[in-house]
């Protein structure tokens, strides 16, 4: 059996070599022209270029180093060098017997490449990627679908998997997690807070990301200290074709410029700025209605973004990165308002990032990357005012005359500061992708506020169960975060790829180290199907960084004796193209949680009284004499590790993509999801459970000037919970215990129930539809872009919850609303 196997080796090598070698001998070729195709502005090689000879048949394609070899006879020849994402060039080359050699030095072409081009580069890219739940976006349907704001975060609710707390806000759940759980980078440095106007829109200018790649669950080594998932942005360099160019975005309530040029040293620059005027338009209208009063400022913020670009030498890169925003508000209730509440706040946030990387690549299989980043957020905020008692009931500003009013007042001020550096080094082998890397991360936290309420106030949220927090915090520390991880991709035959990775994550603040292994998976069952399978652990340090995104205070002066956040996940999914440019998935996922920190509860004291029938709940004599009961809900601010839960589901998404003389393009997702937490034994809801998502993405080209894009979202909403029925208020002295009355009423406060009656009703399903039609044209050599944009076309009432009140002993609810039927109209210029 052996010797057929080798004679049949052996007939075919004959074969091959016979119709290679007749060839080269009817063709007597004395010359040969040597070359090699480089980036005019890196220098580095460039591999895979199409090199012809015009006009004849020959023709050969660059290696890996960018070089390439032809035979040919003596005489004159025109040489052409073909190249995605290059321009053309062609020279005429001289040959005589001999070696000729000719060097040819591409400049990029900032023409935007074919479609049909862009989708081969992707399918390449999937073809041996082993991440699953990864998509990555293209910053243009960021910019032209509806509804989005051109904000990349409105954009992610629409992905599978992913969903969002209301419509005021751009932070995003991710697979059963919590907005803190995800990890969000720009050009490699960790951003704290990602957020601007409060919340509403985000740090990234789709203008000037070059891609975004999003992992849901089961990414890689490299990527650490978060539970859940990694939004990865890259910032686009400056072009380098002009010496300046711009563009302008303008609508009905903010601004966004945008210049860029080229520089010496092959270099490139690109400034952006962003300014919304809520403040100029609707402050005004606002004071005229009576809606606010005084010296006050509508939320309003701005920011600055930078980069620059350098190659000083050959193979090597620099970019340097500087990011500025700020928000501010300073708002008095006036006497129009809708309701009694008088209050007035005044708050003012900063965030500013520099960042400067060197990237030294001598080919195209090694990459070497240093970089170093300095962050800050930082803020102040005061609140002062008079809030009507939550329990009483009203109608507009219309109050009984016995209504009580609590008076309360905070200031605080925090900063965050991270200097960083990290050393990352990429290296191809072939069947091997290793790739190592370390870092630290110096963190510094402030947290300082002063808490004045008085005594009513104390003792209603006390009867609630809400911890007694101090009147004083003051809080600072310093700690390294520290990691180090590997990882290799490793191609087992044509078929099979793998990537075992290992992570260690050093925690400062907690004194603790941890090790996280991670795997990966992927099968192409055939050119169109493939296979993908992830399984890691991920863990999450405590830290004041985390604090915006957990909107829960905790008192970290303790921390040593915490452990990190840990989760577990399972990962599998199918791939397939169903057509040239449409790719669907389908996807399952298991994530376990463990050692969550949540606010330790503590064995305490609560008077209560029972209810006597026969009487109204507002006769003193419908309620037994108060007496006092042993409790162990009596929650405090200091952090524990006693939660954990549970996350799965599955996810449907099909994408049709960007193809050449394809007038529709967008995607559609569902996901069926149950997340579950369990504190102190008792497993309740996750306050983002939300069982089904569907969401419908569409954009469409109507002709050369029109576009028109739709975009519906679909969920069945989160959990909340529902008040179990009234209680006395009981007021606590030194000397006595009694029912509160007003003119011989009792005084009557919501009762929640216990930890067992948390989540116990949901929302109504929450649905929106928004459109928007986009008309292009051309003005004074100007790409002009005019649209409409319309948020909730059928003016929808979703629900965000619910205020609830007592009136009579009655509980009465009222709906809080989002988002009402809200058209936007701009402008878009590009010279």
């Amino acid at each position: 059996m052996w010797n057929s196997y080798t004679r049949a080796l052996g007939i075919i090598f004959a074969v091959n070599f016979l119709i290679f070698i007749f060839p080269l001998k009817s063709q007597t070729f004395e010359g040969k022209i040597k070359g090699k195709v480089i980036d005019f502005e890196t220098g580095e090689g460039i591999p895979n270029a199409n090199v012809i000879i015009v006009g004849t048949s020959l023709g050969t394609s660059t290696d890996s180093k960018g070089e390439f070899e032809m035979r040919v006879k003596p005489g004159s020849y025109d040489v052409e060098v073909r190249v995605i994402g290059y321009e053309i060039e062609r020279k005429n080359v001289e040959v005589k017997s001999g070696t000729v050699f000719v060097e040819f030095r591409l400049k990029q072409s900032y023409i935007e490449m074919k479609e049909v081009e862009v989708l081969a580069d992707y399918k390449s890219r999937r073809a041996v990627d082993v991440r699953p739940s990864v998509i990555e976006v293209e910053p243009k349907s960021v910019k032209v679908s509806a509804g989005f704001g051109e904000d990349v975060f409105r954009m992610l609710r629409t992905l599978p998997g992913v969903f969002a707390p209301s419509d005021f806000a751009t932070q995003f759940v991710v697979r059963g997690g919590s907005p803190d759980e995800n990890l969000i980078i720009i050009d490699g440095v960790e951003i704290y807070n990602p957020y601007r106007l409060y919340g509403f829109v985000s740090m990234f200018n789709p203008d000037v990301v070059g891609d975004f790649n999003f992992m849901a669950g089961g990414f890689p080594a490299k990527y650490g200290d978060r539970l859940s998932a990694v939004l990865d942005v890259s910032s686009r360099d400056g072009k380098r074709d002009k010496i300046f160019s711009s563009m302008m975005n303008v609508n009905l309530t903010n601004a966004n410029l945008i210049f860029e040029g080229k520089l010496p040293l092959n270099g490139s620059w690109i400034f952006s700025t962003r300014r919304t005027y809520y403040d100029l338009i609707l402050e005004p209208i606002a004071k005229k209605t009576g809606l606010v009063s005084g010296d006050v400022t509508f939320p309003n913020f701005y920011d600055l973004q930078t980069k620059l670009t350098f190659y000083p030498f050959n193979k090597h890169k620099i970019n340097l990165l500087g990011i500025y925003s700020s928000d501010a508000m300073n708002v008095i209730t006036g006497k129009n308002l809708d309701r009694p509440d008088s209050v007035a706040v005044n708050d003012i946030s900063f965030n500013k990032t520099f960042a400067g990387s060197w990237i030294y690549s001598p080919d195209k299989n090694f990459v070497v990357k240093l970089l170093t980043s300095w962050y800050e957020n930082s803020g102040e905020s005061k609140f002062g005012g008079e809030v009507l008692d939550p329990s009483y009931y009203y109608e507009g500003k219309v109050v009984p005359d016995d209504a009580t009013f609590f008076k309360v007042e905070t200031w605080s001020r925090y900063l965050i500061q991270k200097f960083a550096t990290s050393f990352d080094v990429s290296y191809n082998l072939g069947k091997h992708l290793i790739e190592f890397g370390v870092g630290n991360n110096l963190v510094k936290s402030e947290l300082k506020y002063v808490l004045k309420m008085d005594e009513g106030l104390r003792a209603f949220l006390k009867s609630l169960g809400f911890f007694s927090a101090p009147e004083l915090f003051n809080y600072s520390e310093k700690y390294n975060r520290s990691y180090f991880y590997i990882q290799d991709r490793i191609k087992l035959g044509s078929k099979l790829v793998v990537q075992p990775g290992f992570r260690f994550d050093r925690y400062g603040l907690i004194k603790r180290n941890y090790i996280s292994p991670r795997f990966n998976l992927l099968y192409n069952i055939d050119p169109l199907t493939s296979l993908r399978f992830a399984y890691g652990w991920y863990y999450q340090s405590p830290g004041y960084e985390k604090i915006y995104d957990q909107q829960t205070f905790f008192d970290f002066t303790q921390a040593e004796n915490l452990n990190a956040e840990k989760s577990t996940h399972y990962v599998i999914g199918i791939e397939r193209w169903l057509a040239v440019d449409i790719i669907g998935r389908v996807e399952a996922y298991y994530k376990d949680f463990d050692n969550l920190i949540v606010r330790k509860r503590v064995q305490g004291t609560k008077w209560v009284a029972d209810r006597i029938p026969n009487y109204p709940p507002t006769d003193v004599r419908g309620w037994s004499q108060p007496y006092q009961i042993v409790i162990s809900d009596s929650v405090t601010s200091i952090p524990v590790n006693m939660g954990d839960g549970k996350a799965y589901g599955f996810e449907i998404f099909i994408e049709k993509r960007s193809a050449k003389n394809s007038k529709i393009y967008g995607w559609m997702s569902y996901s069926f999801s149950i997340a579950r937490r369990k504190i102190y034994s008792v497993e309740l809801p996750f306050m983002y459970d939300q069982r089904h998502t569907f969401n419908i993405v569409l954009n469409y080209s109507i002709s050369r000037k029109f576009d028109l894009s739709l975009t519906w979202m679909y969920g069945s909403n989160y959990p909340y919970t529902e008040p179990i029925g009234v209680k006395p208020r009981i007021i606590v002295t030194d000397t006595s215990v009694s029912i509160a009355t007003i003119r011989d009423k009792v005084i009557l406060d919501l009762d929640y129930g216990g930890l067992n009656n948390f989540f116990n009703s949901r929302k109504p399903p929450y649905h929106r539809l928004d459109a928007r039609i986009t008309y292009n044209t051309k003005i004074f050599g100007a790409d002009l872009s005019f649209y409409i944009d319309v948020v909730n076309v059928y003016n929808r009432k979703n629900v965000i919850g619910y205020d609830f009140s007592v009136k009579d002993g009655v509980i009465k609810r009222r709906e809080i609303t989002m988002l009402p039927i809200l058209p936007t109209f701009g402008i878009n210029v590009k010279f």
